[in-house]
């Protein structure tokens, strides 16, 4: 009976920390993702989720001097942007399985949609307001992300390495990283992060007119 009790308990717990998890929204966010952009690696997948649970609260101080830094930084690659490839990404889109953030391109900007202080308010207080996750909740979610991809069945290039990089990075407590040259190449991708209900409410009208 001990025995039999103790099973159970184990297969209670082990069911309860796999539905921490929607493996339907993962699969889902994997498939949409490979859909909109073939060119994807494995890097890319993984940055597509690791700036839903992370936002863009890493990139920039909350300060006056980072607001400033912030400020030149986004003004010089909005016009790097104006003269350089067209970008093939959307106006916006949601991230990850979470959608707690959007990714917001910065032709809303250079399109004269929504204007650059608008932009960059909300983009600061995305940053500012979000609580960053600890890294080894992240990597525990990952590794769930990652046999997802690999059930999808996708012949990502470079896959073996990408997944050995990510893994050593997660093992030295880090978690940033950059989208692929294969990527950067096909897409042209310049964009910042804002939070969902700060997008939809300041920005998203804006672009709806």
């Amino acid at each position: 009976m001990k025995r039999t009790a103790f099973l159970l308990a184990m297969l209670l717990c082990c069911a309860c920390a796999h539905n921490e998890y929607d493996i339907k929204a993962i699969r889902s966010s994997v498939r949409t993702q490979m859909t909109a952009y073939p060119a994807s690696t494995l890097k890319d997948l993984y940055k597509n989720f690791f700036q839903d649970a992370f936002g863009p609260g890493h990139l920039m101080a909350g300060d006056d001097e980072g607001l400033e830094k912030m400020r030149t930084y986004l003004s010089s690659e909005c016009e790097y942007a104006r003269t350089s490839t067209p970008t093939s990404l959307p106006y916006y889109e949601s991230i990850g399985w979470h959608g707690r953030f959007y990714r917001v391109s910065l032709s809303v900007i250079n399109d004269g949609k929504v204007p650059f202080d608008t932009f960059l308010e909300a983009f600061m207080e995305s940053a500012r307001q979000f609580t960053l996750p600890p890294v080894e909740e992240w990597a525990k979610e990952w590794e769930v992300i990652e046999k997802v991809i690999v059930e999808e069945g996708y012949n990502l290039p470079g896959f073996e390495n990408d997944s050995r990089d990510i893994a050593d990075l997660l093992a030295g407590g880090g978690y940033a990283s950059h989208h692929s040259r294969q990527f950067d190449e096909a897409y042209a991708p310049h964009y910042r992060l804002i939070e969902k209900e700060i997008f939809e409410s300041r920005i998203l009208p804006l672009l709806e007119k």
